[in-house]
């Protein structure tokens, strides 16, 4: 199997239909493909491999002059690249199998995998998959006496989406030319796991944007940073080379190990996990690859990542699984300079007043478990990539999140009208008044939440008058869906059939309808504005 020039890549054509394609079919004949046809996590990890070979094969694009050429330039620079490297895109090579290390064994003496319990299921390559303790709903497959029959296609899209995306935590011990890989948990225990760290796309649960073109030669190019863009987030770091240019030999190889962990290219496509494929790509051993430094202990941010700054701090924009993607589009919308908070690197080739269309994804985890993937695409107004459409942008966020919270002090003063023991209750909680407050508000804000977001283009049509004499007319109009919405949440979630319940209901009305605005400060808000 060479992941080069065999297909193994879910594309959509351009007549809508799925079907797999080459990396050199990708990145060559792109605009024969309308899109991915992944989930969200593999979208990123699949468009850093594309970065990272186009990088390679065309040694740029070094400026913008360069940048504006890539489109002609890249399919034959690609097919020569991918050629001249053929061998070590071979999945199942004897020596350099592509993204893995030939030379795993699973004991310290070099004996390999001797009993069936020594292999790991190359399906724990998958998160949505489940495989051994780690349980995913409906998925049953795993319990089968035959086991879970995986097409090889599909274990190189785990394969890839893996090392970008594993979560730290414990792991078993295997041994790379007699070296163990990874330092024990426990120093006692020589027998016991080891520890593993992130891998360079998970920390803070970040969030990842794309720009998005008709087809996937758009995409690519469009996504493509100039080494001018480069080299100011990256500072003085190193371009570097594909990690298959330069696989360490050995856990000490510190010069190949440095260029993957450390430099710009060698990071896109990681070696977080050492692993070796059985044969068959069914199973393999695993165990802790190499270590990379993230946003928080002081590297530059992920291409594709957002950094936000609040009080002078700075910090990677994380997903919530209960915060909708789009309330976040006005820090992800902002060009990023060297050093400040802004969306990502990609966003230098907008140009102005250009439309463009932007894929959000993201991965959820707490702590070593998967969360949730999430993946929105967004038309953004070129006045939204401007400072003051940026700033109205998340100002009519903040209205629409004000308008929640009141939804939530309007039902609160319901629930304490008709159930005396309420307040009790709430007391009783202690830490966990926010979990009781959110379970309360669940069904009002979802309602609230899923009503703004259906009628969005409101806010976007907005954001397209400004400048222009319909910016307060299209302000009114996603103003007062807002307050509609509000009321129709309330309503929907506080009954009104006995006089008490009606009595309830209006003083939770007037709450909410009051023109005074309440504190905006609570100890809860943490845990339930965002339901």
């Amino acid at each position: 199997m060479n992941v080069a020039f065999d297909p193994w890549i879910p594309v959509v054509n351009s007549a809508g239909k799925r079907e797999p394609a080459s990396l050199c079919d990708v990145l060559a004949q792109g605009e024969k493909y309308a899109d991915l046809a992944v989930r969200p996590h593999e979208r990123v990890a699949l468009m850093r491999l594309f970065l990272c070979v186009a990088h390679a094969a065309l040694d740029g694009p070094k400026d913008y002059g360069e940048w504006c050429e890539v489109p002609k330039k890249l399919p034959e620079a690609v097919h020569a690249y991918l050629t001249e490297w053929k061998d070590s895109f071979e999945l199942f090579h004897p020596t350099k199998p592509w993204l893995q290390v030939a030379g795993l064994t699973k004991y310290s003496d070099g004996r390999g995998a001797t009993e069936s319990s020594d292999w790991t299921p190359a399906s724990k390559l998958n998160f949505s998959f489940a495989t051994g303790n780690a349980s995913t709903l409906f998925d049953h497959e795993g319990m089968s006496s035959n086991g879970r029959i995986i097409p090889l296609y599909e274990t190189i899209v785990s394969l890839v989406t893996f090392q970008c995306f594993s979560v730290g935590g414990l792991i078993g011990q295997v041994f790379w030319k007699g070296k163990r890989c990874g330092e024990l948990a426990d120093p006692k225990k020589d027998n016991g796991p080891v520890k593993s760290a992130d891998g360079p796309c998970v920390p803070s649960s970040m969030v990842h944007a794309f720009l998005r073109g008709d087809n996937l030669t758009q995409s690519i190019h469009l996504n493509l940073p100039t080494y001018e863009d480069i080299r100011t987030n990256y500072a003085d770091k190193e371009f570097g080379k594909p990690v298959w240019e330069a696989m360490p030999e050995s856990l000490k190889d510190t010069d190949c190990i440095d260029n993957a962990t450390t430099t710009y290219i060698g990071r896109l496509v990681p070696i977080t996990r050492v692993i070796k494929l059985n044969p068959g790509g069914s199973h393999m051993l695993i165990g802790d690859g190499f270590p990379y430094a993230s946003f928080v202990t002081g590297f530059p941010p992920e291409p594709s990542a957002t950094v936000v700054a609040k009080d002078n701090d700075r910090s990677l924009l994380a997903y919530r699984p209960s915060k909708a993607l789009w309330r976040e589009l006005s820090a992800i919308s902002v060009k990023r300079k060297a050093g400040q908070a802004g969306g990502p690197m990609s966003l230098n080739a907008i140009q102005e007043g250009k439309d463009v269309d932007i894929v959000v994804a993201a991965l959820a985890r707490d702590k070593a478990t998967i969360v949730d993937t999430v993946e929105s695409i967004f038309h953004l107004p070129a006045s939204l990539t401007t400072t003051i459409g940026a700033a109205t942008y998340e100002s009519e966020v903040k209205i629409a999140e004000g308008l929640a919270s009141r939804v939530g002090w309007a039902l609160e003063m319901y629930r304490l009208e008709i159930d005396g023991g309420w307040e009790g209750r709430l007391k009783s909680a202690g830490a966990k008044k926010g979990e009781l407050k959110a379970k309360l508000h669940s069904v009002a804000t979802a309602h609230y939440w899923t009503t703004v977001e259906k009628n969005l283009p409101l806010l976007m049509s907005h954001i397209e008058a400004i400048g222009t004499d319909a910016v307060d007319s299209t302000r009114d109009i996603w103003r007062v869906m807002l307050f509609r919405s509000a009321c129709e949440a309330y309503t929907t979630a506080c009954g009104q059939e006995t006089a008490r319940q009606r009595r309830a209901f209006a003083k939770g009305w007037q709450k909410l309808t009051a023109k005074k605005d309440e504190p905006e400060t609570d100890s809860t808000e943490s845990k339930e504005d965002d339901l």
